[in-house]
């Protein structure tokens, strides 16, 4: 009898940037600031993996079983 689990799926994406800042509070802020403002925008090409989490069957409460599968940028997985 087939049942339904609940799976949480967590995308990771990253850039670097360069910005010009007195210390590295102004940098963080500057960064912040910029992205918030839609200045930088992570897309598809940002993308560095994603993971798997089965929390448990459907309707259980969170303190299911937690089963994770990672899967890395070009499609390495790591369990």
């Amino acid at each position: 009898m087939k049942r339904e689990y609940k799976v949480l799926i967590t995308e990771t994406l990253q850039k670097t940037v360069i910005v010009e800042a007195e210390n590295e509070q102004e940098a963080h802020r500057r960064i912040s600031d910029a992205w918030k403002n839609s200045e930088y925008i992570l897309d598809a090409d940002s993308f560095q993996g994603v993971e798997f989490h089965v929390m448990g069957e459907a309707g259980e409460d969170e303190t299911g079983k937690d089963v994770e599968r990672v899967e890395r940028k070009g499609g390495d997985l790591v369990e």
